[in-house]
C-alpha cells in the first residue's frame, strides 16, 4: 500500500478523491445548513408539496412579481414571453394584466406585496406581504400578483429545476448526515496519505523536492493568496451580476475547485519541504533575516574590536590620567548642559539631578571595591594568606590591582610553605643524624674516660685524654641540644602542666647561679611581688628555660655590671623579664637572636652552640606562655609572660 501511494498514479487518485471528497462535504454541509437554517421551510415536518410551492414562491416567483409591480406602478410593463401575469388590488381591482392571462390557467401562481408611497403617489418601497392581512396600513396599498407560466421558457424551466432540486433533497434530509460524515472520513484518510506520500517516490526512503521545492515557501504562499483574492472577486461579480442561477453555480463551483487545488498543492508542497528540512530555510523571510543576522553579527563584531581597542587604550592609562579624564569629561558635561539650557534654573537643577543619580552608583561602587581591596590588604598584612579577593565585579585598575593582590597572596602562601618544608627536613635531618652520632658518641665518651682515669707517666697523654673527655662531653651536649630543639619545635616534647608559683623559679636560679654569677664578676639583683603569682607549667622545662637564658648571660654579660631578674602581674599574666648588658656589641635583631644556631658574639670566641634562646622560647610556647627579646644599644631583655590561674 505504501508503495502504490507513492507512485504518480497513486498520489493522484488520492489528489482526486480528496477534491471529490470535499466537494461532497462542503455540499452536505450546504445541506445541512439548509435544512436546519431555513426557518421558514421544515423539511422535517412539511409535505414535499409544501416544501417545493415555498422555495419556488421565495427563489422564483417573489423577485419575478416583484419586478413586474414596480414596472406596473410605473408604466412602463409590457407583454413578455416568460408568463402570462395580472395584478390586482386589495380589493379585487385588476392594475394591469398581460393579453394572455386566463385565471384557469395552470399552473399560477399568486404572491402578495406591501407597497410604501409618498403623498405625491410615487412608490418608495416594495416588501412581500402576507396575503391573509385584507386591511391597509395608513401609507401602504396591498396587491396581488398572479403568474401562469409559459412552458417550455427559461422562467418554466427554472421552476421545474427546482422543483427536481428540492424533491432530491427532501429525499436526502435524512442521509445528508451520514454522507457528510462519511465523506469527513474520507478526506481525513486521503489528505494524511496524501502528506505521507508528498516528496516520496517507490523503493526508496530517500525524500524528492516536488516541482514547486525550487520557488521560496513564503512566496508561493503570496501568489497563491493573490490568485486566491482575484477568484474572489471573480465569484462576487459573478453572483452580482445578472447571470442565470445555473451559471452561477458552475462558475462559483469551478473557482471553488481551483481554489482547492492551491490549497492542496500547497499542503502537498509543505509536507515535502518539513521532510526534508527546507521549510523555514527555503522561505524569502528566512533569507531576508539570516542576512540581516549576517549584517548584524558584521557590526556587533566591529563594534566589539572598536570596544577592545578603546578599553585596551583606556587600559593602557594610568590611574591618575584616567580620573582627570573622567573629571573633564563630566566638568565638559556640565558645561554644556549650562549653556544649552541657557540659564534656565528648573533645567540645570533638573540636570544636576540626573547627574548625581548616575554618579552615586558609581562612586558607590567605587568605594566598595575600594573596601574590598582594603580588606584583602589588611587581611594579608594580618597574616592571613588564605584571604582571597572576589574580583568578579571588578573592573579596570580595581580588577588588576585585586588581581596582584590574590597572586601576592599566592606567592606568600608558596613562600611560607617553602619555608616550613625546609624547616621540616632540616628539623629531620638533625633529628636522624643525631641519632645516628649519638651511638658512636657514647662509646667515644666512656672509652676516653676510661683512658684518662688509667695511670700514665707520660704527662702529654693525661692532657690529651683530658680534652678528648671535655670535647666529647661538649659534642654530646650539642647534640642532645638540637634533639631537644627539633622536638620542641616540632610540638614532640612531652610537657606536663601544673599549677606552680613563678616566684619560686627565681629563688630557684638566685640559688642555683650564684657561684657563676660570682666567677663572672656579675651582681645578680632579683625581684619579685610578696603574694603567689601560679601559672601552669611543667617545673621541668620551665627549669630548662631559666637554665638557657642565665647560662647566656653568664656567658655574654659584660663582667662588673648588674643582672636584673624581676617578676610582676601585668593585665592578668605574670611577666618574668631577664635584664643584663652585654659584653660584645649587639649588632643583631631580636628576630635574628631568635633563629637557630646564631649567637650574639661574631667572633665565636666563648663556648655555645646557639640554640638556647631557640629552645627557651619553644618550650615557653609548649607550655602556654609566650617570649619575646628587647634590645635597647647593649641592654639585652629577655620577656617571658605566662597567664595566671
Amino acid at each position: 500500500m505504501k508503495r502504490l501511494i507513492t507512485t504518480l498514479a497513486g498520489k493522484t487518485i488520492l489528489f482526486i478523491v480528496c477534491i471529490t471528497s470535499f466537494c461532497l462535504l462542503a455540499a452536505s454541509m450546504v445541506g445541512i445548513t439548509f435544512y436546519l437554517a431555513h426557518g421558514e421551510i421544515d423539511f422535517y415536518s412539511s409535505s414535499e408539496n409544501e416544501i417545493t410551492e415555498q422555495v419556488i414562491n421565495d427563489a422564483i416567483i417573489s423577485p419575478y412579481g416583484y419586478s413586474l409591480l414596480w414596472d406596473a406602478e410605473n408604466g412602463s410593463v409590457e407583454d413578455i414571453a416568460e408568463a402570462e401575469y395580472q395584478i390586482t388590488d386589495s380589493v379585487g381591482n385588476v392594475i394591469s394584466r398581460s393579453k394572455g392571462f386566463k385565471a384557469d390557467s395552470a399552473p399560477t401562481y399568486t404572491v402578495w406585496y406591501g407597497v410604501l408611497k409618498d403623498p405625491s403617489g410615487k412608490i418608495t418601497d416594495i416588501y412581500d406581504h402576507d396575503n391573509s392581512i385584507h386591511t391597509s396600513d395608513e401609507g401602504s396599498e396591498y396587491y396581488s400578483v398572479t403568474l401562469s407560466l409559459t412552458r417550455g421558457a427559461s422562467l418554466y424551466n427554472k421552476v421545474d429545476l427546482y422543483s427536481k432540486l428540492v424533491h432530491i433533497a427532501y429525499q436526502l434530509r435524512y442521509a445528508v448526515y451520514f454522507i457528510a460524515l462519511i465523506n469527513l472520513l474520507i478526506l481525513i484518510a486521503c489528505f494524511i496519505a496524501l502528506m505521507y506520500a508528498s516528496g516520496r517516490r517507490p523503493d526508496t526512503d530517500q525524500f524528492y523536492p516536488g516541482p514547486l521545492h525550487k520557488i521560496p515557501y513564503d512566496l508561493l504562499l503570496v501568489l497563491c493568496g493573490i490568485i486566491g483574492i482575484g477568484l474572489c472577486f471573480i465569484g462576487d461579480g459573478i453572483t452580482s451580476g445578472y447571470v442565470d442561477d445555473i451559471i452561477t453555480v458552475i462558475c462559483i463551483f469551478g473557482l471553488g475547485l481551483v481554489g482547492l487545488n492551491m490549497f492542496l498543492g500547497l499542503c502537498m508542497s509543505a509536507a515535502s519541504r518539513i521532510k526534508q528540512h527546507t521549510f523555514i530555510k527555503n522561505t524569502v523571510i528566512y533569507r531576508i533575516i539570516k542576512l540581516i543576522g549576517r549584517i548584524l553579527r558584521s557590526l556587533w563584531g566591529l563594534l566589539k574590536n572598536l570596544h577592545h581597542f578603546n578599553i585596551s587604550l583606556l587600559r593602557g592609562l594610568p590611574l591618575v590620567w584616567k580620573t582627570g579624564l573622567v573629571f573633564c569629561g563630566v566638568s565638559l558635561l556640565e558645561m554644556l548642559i549650562i549653556i544649552g539650557t541657557d540659564g534656565d534654573q528648573g533645567a540645570i537643577a533638573t540636570a544636576w539631578f540626573i547627574e548625581k543619580v548616575i554618579l552615586l552608583p558609581v562612586i558607590l561602587y567605587v568605594a566598595l571595591t575600594l573596601r574590598r581591596l582594603q580588606k584583602s590588604g589588611t587581611a594579608l598584612a594580618n597574616g592571613d594568606l588564605s584571604y582571597h579577593t572576589d574580583t568578579k565585579r571588578m573592573i579596570w585598575d580595581f580588577k588588576r590591582f585585586g588581581e596582584d593582590m590574590n597572586r601576592i597572596a599566592d606567592g606568600m602562601g608558596i613562600a611560607v610553605e617553602d619555608r616550613l618544608k625546609s624547616e621540616r627536613m632540616k628539623t629531620e635531618l638533625i633529628t636522624n643524624v643525631s641519632h645516628d652520632i649519638k651511638t658512636p658518641l657514647t662509646s667515644i665518651i666512656n672509652y676516653a674516660s676510661l683512658i684518662s682515669t688509667e695511670p700514665c707517666e707520660n704527662r702529654t697523654i693525661t692532657e690529651y685524654s683530658e680534652v678528648l673527655v671535655r670535647q666529647s662531653e661538649k659534642l654530646k651536649r650539642l647534640i642532645e641540644d638540637l634533639v631537644e630543639a627539633s622536638k620542641a619545635s616540632t610540638g614532640n616534647l612531652e610537657v606536663l602542666l601544673a599549677p606552680c608559683d613563678a616566684g619560686t623559679f627565681l629563688m630557684q636560679a638566685s640559688g642555683e647561679y650564684e657561684e657563676k654569677m660570682q666567677q663572672a664578676e656579675l651582681a645578680l639583683v632579683t625581684k619579685q611581688p610578696d603574694k603567689e603569682l601560679r601559672i601552669m607549667a611543667d617545673g621541668r622545662r620551665m627549669w630548662r628555660v631559666f637554665d638557657n637564658l642565665m647560662n647566656n648571660i653568664c656567658k655574654y654579660a659584660q663582667p662588673g655590671t648588674r643582672v636584673y631578674l624581676t617578676l610582676e602581674e601585668q593585665n592578668g599574666n605574670a611577666v618574668i623579664t631577664f635584664k643584663n648588658t652585654s659584653r660584645e656589641p649587639l649588632d643583631i635583631t631580636e628576630e635574628e637572636l631568635m633563629e637557630r644556631f646564631t649567637r650574639g658574639d661574631s667572633s665565636r670566641n666563648t663556648e655555645g652552640n646557639g640554640l638556647g634562646l631557640s629552645i627557651a622560647k619553644s618550650m615557653t610556647e609548649l607550655q602556654g606562655g609566650s617570649m619575646r627579646l628587647s634590645i635597647d644599644g647593649d641592654l639585652f631583655k629577655a620577656i617571658l609572660s605566662f597567664p595566671l590561674i
